[in-house]
C-alpha cells in the first residue's frame, strides 16, 4: 500500500496553538489552505479533527467549499457535556460541509463508557452519517477493554519511540487479531523529540536519558530524529494509520519524505529495546506544564 495513504494529517494545529514545542501559535487560515492543498497533491487522503479543536472543523469546511475533491474526515464528538452525540455529530458535519464522516470517534474511553446507553442510536446512523465508529484511548487497559467491543471499528492511541514496542507491542498484536483498525498518534510526542534535552521542564527531566539514547542512535547512523520517529511507527505491521500534525508546508513535505524513505529494520529494532520505567511520563495529559 502507498505509504501516503496510511498517513493521516492531524488538524489540531489548524484550530488551536498546540504542542510542547510549538513556537508559531495558531496558524493563519491562508497557511492552513496551503498545507491542505499540498497534502492533497502529495497523496494524503484523510484528516483527523475534532469538535474540540477550535476553528479546525470550520476551516476544513471552508476548504471543502472551495475545492471539488475533499478529504476523508475523522472527527470526534464534542467534549461539552451539554452537547448530546447527535447534536455534536450534525454540527461537525455542518462545519465540515460534509454529508458523512469516514469515522466518528469518542474523545476518550470514559466518553465511550458514558455513552453506552446511546450506542444503539449511534449505530443506527452508521453508513448514513459516518462509516466507522472509533475511540481515542491512552492506556493498554483501555485498549484491552475495547478489544471485544463489536461496535468499535477503530482505536486510536499514542505510539512512538518511547511509548513503543516495549510498552504496547503485545497488546496491539492482540487487538489487530480482532480485525479492528489501529490508528496511532503522538508520533513525535507533541514535538518532545525535537527539544534540546537541556530545556526539558522539571517534571519531564526523568525522560532525559531516554531522549539521549534516541539522540545518540540518530548520530550513530547519521539520521534525523524525525526520520527515526516516523519510520519507527510506519514500519510496524500492526499499525493501519499514522497520525501526525504540522505547522507548515515545509514540515508537511519533510514528514512525508521521512515516511516514504525506509530505514533499515535493524536500526529501528534498537528503538524496540528502549523501555521507559515510568509510563505516566509518556502521557502529555499528565505533564501539567
Amino acid at each position: 500500500m502507498n505509504t501516503s495513504k496510511r498517513l493521516v494529517l492531524g488538524t489540531v494545529q489548524f484550530g488551536l496553538p498546540y504542542g510542547i514545542n510549538n513556537q508559531t501559535g495558531l496558524l493563519p487560515e491562508a497557511e492552513v489552505y496551503e498545507i491542505l492543498n499540498r497534502a492533497a497533491i502529495m497523496g494524503i487522503e484523510t484528516l483527523d479533527t475534532a469538535a474540540a479543536y477550535g476553528e479546525a472543523e470550520r476551516r476544513i469546511g471552508s476548504y471543502h467549499q472551495k475545492h471539488d475533491k475533499g478529504f476523508k474526515i475523522i472527527s470526534k464528538f464534542s467534549k461539552n457535556s451539554e452537547d448530546n452525540w447527535a447534536l455534536s455529530l450534525n454540527r461537525s458535519l455542518g462545519k465540515l460541509k460534509l454529508e458523512r464522516l469516514e469515522t466518528i470517534m469518542f474523545h476518550s474511553f470514559d466518553a465511550y463508557q458514558e455513552n453506552k446507553d446511546n450506542l444503539k442510536d449511534i449505530i443506527n446512523t452508521k453508513d448514513k452519517l459516518y462509516k466507522k465508529l472509533g475511540v481515542s484511548v491512552y492506556t493498554n487497559r483501555e485498549v484491552m477493554a475495547l478489544k471485544d467491543e463489536d461496535e468499535v471499528d477503530v482505536i486510536q492511541l499514542p505510539f512512538n519511540m518511547l511509548d513503543n514496542e516495549q510498552q504496547r507491542g503485545q497488546k496491539l498484536r492482540e487487538l489487530k487479531e480482532t480485525g479492528k483498525e489501529i490508528h496511532t498518534r503522538s508520533c513525535f510526542l507533541q514535538g518532545l523529540f525535537f527539544m534540546d534535552e537541556k530545556n526539558l521542564p522539571g517534571n519531564l527531566k526523568p525522560l532525559k536519558p531516554y531522549l539521549e539514547q534516541i539522540k545518540n542512535l540518530a548520530l550513530d547512523y547519521n539520521l534525523e530524529k524525525g526520520h527515526l520517529a516516523m519510520q519507527y511507527v510506519v514500519n510496524k505491521e500492526y499499525v493501519d494509520a499514522v497520525l501526525f500534525g504540522v505547522d507548515s508546508v515545509k514540515q508537511l513535505e519533510q514528514n512525508i519524505y521521512w515516511a516514504e524513505n525506509m530505514i533499515p529494520e535493524a536500526i529501528l529494532n534498537e528503538i524496540d529495546n528502549i523501555k521507559v520505567k515510568d509510563p505516566f511520563l509518556l502521557n502529555p495529559s499528565e505533564w501539567q506544564i
